[in-house]
């Protein structure tokens, strides 16, 4: 579970030169290269526009209204490159997201903070097995960041909700959690992301005994780990798919499911 301001940092940090070339496009206003941009390093569309976002929010901070030309620089770009992203990628949340950030007044930037210090609160009491007290922050974290349209902290706070129900031993809520930050994962393209949770999910079936809602979404990841040329990853869930058909009765499927995962093992 990572942080969505680290995650962005991260993939920036290993993003090469997108966003130069995004902006490189801007100037330009070259729409068609932005969405070969976009097609070309999806999981970076987000990183790169919500970059600008938080120089734009740093700034209100810093010149307290003084540096209004930078922000509102900083803030039309990323709603371009929003738009561009939200057709090239079939994204809508992506532009929905750039479009509440940009909208927020001074109080809600303050709710924001307040949301983000909720969130690492979450946290904080995870990692000291306070799981009952983590939960209920985690959960007021997904309410405050749904209320501001941050589908981004969104999905990272149902993911800590997940955290915390499987430790309560919640497995539904914690299904459920899953499946909610896989699917905000999903619109906003962070596949990696999508991955985790498909993960945490297929644990989450196993322990609840949904053999046939865990062969389907094993079957899911493994296209998911596919479409990102990971062979591991797809020989992983395939392996799981053929615990679940097992499960289920369907030893010839289960067989030669096992077999198909071998086969990208060698």
């Amino acid at each position: 579970m990572i942080p969505p301001l680290l995650l962005a940092a991260f993939l920036l940090q290993s993003s090469g030169d997108v966003p130069a070339r995004f902006q490189a496009l801007h100037e330009k206003q070259d729409r068609d290269g932005c969405a070969a941009l976009w097609r070309e390093r999806p999981a970076l569309a987000l990183a790169t526009l919500e970059a600008d976002l938080d120089r734009a929010a740093a700034l209100h901070e810093s010149e307290k209204g003084a540096g209004g030309a930078a922000i509102r620089a900083l803030e039309q770009r990323a709603l371009w490159g929003a738009a561009i992203a939200r057709d090239a990628l079939g994204a809508p949340l992506i532009a929905d997201l750039v479009a509440a950030r940009v909208g927020w007044s001074e109080k809600e930037r303050g709710y924001a903070r307040d949301q983000r210090a909720i969130q690492d609160r979450a946290r904080s009491q995870l990692e000291k097995a306070d799981n009952k007290f983590g939960q209920e922050s985690a959960h007021e974290a997904v309410s405050r960041a749904l209320a501001l349209g941050d589908w981004h902290a969104a999905a990272t706070a149902y993911e800590t909700c997940a955290i915390a129900y499987q430790a309560l031993s919640n497995f539904d809520d914690a299904l459920l959690a899953w499946s909610q930050a896989r699917r905000l994962y999903r619109e906003l393209r962070l596949a990696d992301r999508e991955i985790a949770c498909l993960r945490g999910a297929l644990d989450m079936c196993f322990a609840t005994d949904r053999a046939e809602r865990g062969r389907e979404i094993a079957d899911q990841a493994a296209a998911a780990a596919r479409a990102l040329g990971d062979r591991k990853g797809t020989a992983e869930f395939l392996g799981r798919r053929a615990g679940f058909e097992a499960k289920l009765g369907l030893a010839s499927q289960a067989e030669a499911t096992r077999k198909e995962a071998q086969a990208l093992e060698k």
